[in-house]
């Protein structure tokens, strides 16, 4: 499941209507020993987060687009637009 709507905001000042591209919505699992963590959230979030847990020992992510409705979002998702 992925969301392909594209998302529009009004221009600056009232102006011209902007269309956003669509957001993939797409799974990520990590895991850290016998713990592991499963999330939902939108693949450029989820490219950073793999970015910055890439050089962390002992932790491993996977990601895939097995997103499923009872996937929590991303914890505090904002942070990463």
């Amino acid at each position: 499941m992925s969301r392909d709507d594209g998302v529009t905001h009004q221009g600056p000042l009232g102006g011209t209507a902007v269309q956003l591209p669509p957001r993939r919505i797409r799974h990520i699992r990590i895991e850290a020993g016998a713990v592991s963590a499963d999330y939902q959230a939108c693949a450029e979030q989820i490219a950073d987060i793999v970015a910055e847990l890439r050089a962390s020992a002992g932790i491993t992510v996977t990601v895939d687009d097995d997103v499923r409705p009872d996937l929590p979002s991303l914890p505090c998702a904002g942070l990463w637009d």
